[in-house]
């Protein structure tokens, strides 16, 4: 009987929202309905659904050039973004506030001439490489999806005593991520 109720009551619910007047409140109505449908339930927080105040994702930038010691990590100060606070800029580390798929990409620029190799860390484990050496400023990119517990680190360090270029008023090295799945 249960069934039989809960086809009937989204029946009519689909009634009264098509049959209104206003395109408005038509659109409006439905889609809370399907945003109802579609909330994901958790067996002790009840209802939850991601947002863009939910989803952790930071974008960060080098503001003036910097050169880490061998291994260490490149501190992006300037912060565009930081949902739910996972990137520190101090320590130039993100640390998952949530377990799940998170993509993340960084841009990194050479001096003149120089050598610059830097990579990207989680949990202090080496995971990708973007080595550099041109004749002029060179730029380098990666991006790579990795599945994070929470308190999971990440970040990207310099493999020597290298400087990476940017540009106060213009940007060229940038650290970015997010959740994608949970």
């Amino acid at each position: 009987m249960s069934f039989y109720t809960t086809v009937l009551t989204l029946m009519l619910s689909a009634e009264i929202v098509m049959g209104s007047c206003d395109t408005k409140l038509e659109c409006s109505l439905l889609g809370d309905l399907l945003e109802m449908s579609m909330k994901q339930k958790s067996s002790d927080k009840g209802c939850q659904c991601l947002s863009r105040t939910t989803i952790p994702a930071f974008q960060s930038m080098l503001t003036q050039q910097q050169t880490p010691e061998a291994k260490g990590v490149i501190k992006f100060d300037k912060v565009v973004t930081n949902i739910r606070n996972g990137y520190n800029p101090t320590t130039g580390i993100f640390t998952a506030p949530v377990a799940g798929v998170y993509q993340f990409s960084y841009t990194v620029m050479t001096l003149s001439g120089k050598y610059l190799v830097v990579y990207l860390t989680h949990n202090n484990i080496h995971q990708q490489t973007t080595w550099l050496k041109g004749s002029s400023h060179e730029t380098g990119t990666a991006n790579i999806i990795l599945n994070l517990k929470k308190g999971d680190q990440v970040a990207v360090k310099s493999q020597g005593s290298y400087t990476i270029n940017t540009n106060k008023n213009y940007p060229y090295s940038w650290f970015s991520g997010y959740l994608i799945a949970q």
